[in-house]
């Protein structure tokens, strides 16, 4: 039992210190709000942060 305790404890803490290495922001019929996306990718640019288009992911923007 305190093994199997550990072992959840320590798989928990190992997600808790991961970060995203992409966000992907869908822009078909769910998405609503399409200048979000060009907005965060404007954001991204002028903090000389690189961006990747995916176009016509799902059928979204193209």
């Amino acid at each position: 039992m305190n093994r199997r305790l550990l072992l959840t404890i320590s798989l928990l803490l190992s997600f808790c210190s991961t970060q995203a290495a992409y966000i992907l922001i869908p822009m078909d019929e769910t998405q609503t709000n399409h200048l979000k996306a060009y907005g965060i990718a404007y954001y991204a640019l002028e903090h000389v942060i690189d961006v990747q288009w995916l176009l016509n992911y799902r059928g979204g923007s193209f």
